[in-house]
């Protein structure tokens, strides 16, 4: 069988170098079946091609589609779908040039899923969008190539695991070449796989709240046998990653650590895998949408001196260094100085206030005072203040000793 598509395609060849087109077309054309019937698909597909070769010189564009279409077909049969995309390239060329609207419809049908058996899907949703949906030819109903596809991309947008069957019971319905066969039946398989797949994010904390750190686990449910080869990891920027990603060892869990910011609904996601089931592969975009409660604030008053000793009647100064070393905002502050009978203000109010002061901010509170007799006591504070969240805080100062002398 190999000796007559040889035979076959070598008077093909000499009769494409003597322009005798239709004896070389008939010549190419028994050996495609030669070498098919001899399993030497690549063979076949280069006779294919010369076919197409004939049909072009001929300004034949409407054979010399079909001649490239078995090409890809036949190459198909070993999976080799970028060069099949190649082929089908030329195959909407030579049908442009005859206005063979619906055939190129059914060609970019196969493009898609020639890109989605290597798992390329955004490629294959955006042609789907950009050549089938928004064309208006009235015969693309009837079309069950084209329907079959409109089915498959509706399954991967939706995840829709319900669409299975159809898909089966469709593709049940088909008659076409063995190559196109081969690639629907990989596709099927990829599609099956992707919309059963589970895989979740957890966060190890219940209650989050800005400036928690907290960590960030995606982990594969189902199937057992999956595995993430890569990932590329988004969120919101008002999150700090505080941990890079670990892989763990069996590929199925991914964990890194982030710190919001703020408060808020913030996203984690869409974080882009890519997953492989034995021998396939496919994208999965995952997200989780979380709520940041407000920060707690820690407040500490600090005074500079641990101890004040003065003379009666001279003013002094007292500093108190509000600092803020939580990880929320405080609103509404209200300093309120608390002192004994013997001891007066000189300057100002007992009180002062401040209208926020944010994670580890601080800030200098300053109060004058005058003893008018000879004293031994104690000088105090209290503060008042509100967090984000509405509540209301009361928090006293530990007494400083206070002295004055004669």
């Amino acid at each position: 069988m190999s000796e007559k598509a040889l035979k076959s395609y070598q008077k093909g060849e000499k009769h494409l170098a003597s322009g005798k087109y239709k004896k070389a077309v008939s010549e190419f054309g028994k050996a495609v079946e030669f070498f098919i019937n001899a399993n030497e698909i690549k063979r076949a597909e280069r006779c294919s091609l010369k076919l197409c070769e004939c049909f072009i010189i001929e300004k034949k564009y409407y054979d010399a589609a079909k001649a490239a279409f078995r090409a890809a077909e036949l190459i198909l049969r070993h999976k080799q779908y970028r060069n099949a995309i190649k082929h089908y390239q030329s195959v909407i060329d030579f049908y442009e040039k005859v206005d063979a609207g619906l055939e190129i419809l059914e060609v970019y049908s196969l493009i898609i899923l020639c890109n989605l058996a290597q798992g390329k899907f955004d490629e294959g949703i955006a042609l789907m969008k950009n050549k089938i949906a928004k064309s208006k030819f009235p015969r693309i109903k009837k079309n069950k190539i084209i329907q079959f596809v409109i089915l498959i991309i509706n399954t991967i947008l939706k995840k829709n695991v319900d669409n299975l069957e159809e898909i089966e019971y469709q593709l049940s319905k088909l008659k076409v070449e063995q190559g196109i066969i081969t690639l629907f039946k990989t596709v099927q398989q990829i599609v099956k796989e992707y919309v059963e797949t589970i895989v979740a994010i957890t966060i190890d904390k219940k209650e989050i709240r800005a400036g928690d750190v907290i960590q960030v686990s995606i982990s594969v449910k189902r199937p057992p046998e999956l595995e993430i080869i890569d990932s590329q990891l988004v969120f919101d920027r008002i999150f700090d990653l505080v941990e890079k990603k670990q892989v763990l060892a069996d590929n199925r869990t991914i964990n890194f650590k982030v710190r919001p910011r703020i408060q808020g609904k913030l996203q984690i996601g869409p974080i882009s895998l890519v997953c492989q089931v034995n021998e396939f592969r496919f994208p999965l975009k995952i997200q989780k949408t979380i709520e940041i409660l407000p920060g707690k604030p820690e407040l500490l008053i600090e005074p500079e001196l641990a101890e004040i000793s003065t003379s009666i009647g001279e003013p002094v100064a007292i500093a108190l260094n509000l600092k803020n070393l939580g990880k929320g905002e405080c609103m509404n502050l209200r300093l309120q100085l608390d002192l004994s009978e013997e001891l007066e203000i000189s300057e100002g109010g007992l009180e002062k206030k401040l209208h926020s002061l944010g994670p580890h901010e601080e800030f200098l509170f300053t109060f004058r005072i005058v003893a008018n007799e000879k004293v031994d006591t104690t000088v105090s504070a209290t503060l008042t203040y509100e967090d984000l969240e509405g509540n209301q805080h009361t928090m006293a100062m530990e007494p400083i000793p206070f002295t004055a002398s004669s």
